[in-house]
């Protein structure tokens, strides 16, 4: 049997499209604390510039200023950046795109080194 896959996951994920960034932020993992550059995120997800690179499945908190805090779990790395998918409760989400939108006019996306 196979199993079929949540739609209204895909829709919800959707709903919340990732911004492009270049906010100067903070994340810990596993007694780490560095500085990191958020490149894009959303209330579900952000791709995160830090070295060290967090491990595949380490759990993170991010520190995203004028954005907020955020928990979350590293799924993917894109070669020198950690794709993290964040545990943003339903509730928040809203709120959270809502600052996001402005810090990312505060601080927009360019070119990465």
């Amino acid at each position: 049997m196979t199993e079929t896959p949540d739609k209204s996951d895909d829709a919800e994920r959707r709903l919340f499209r990732r911004i492009g960034t270049h906010i100067e932020g903070r994340i810990v993992f596993a007694g780490v604390d560095v500085d990191c550059i958020v490149h894009e995120m959303s209330a579900t997800g952000a791709l995160i510039e830090c070295l060290p690179l967090p491990a595949l499945g380490a759990a993170v908190a991010i520190d995203v200023p004028h954005v907020g805090f955020a928990r979350g779990t590293v799924i993917r790395h894109d070669d020198d950046l950690a794709c993290i998918e964040l545990a943003t409760a339903s509730g928040k989400r809203l709120k959270l795109t809502d600052r996001l939108i402005l810090a990312a006019f505060r601080n927009p996306p360019g070119d990465r080194d």
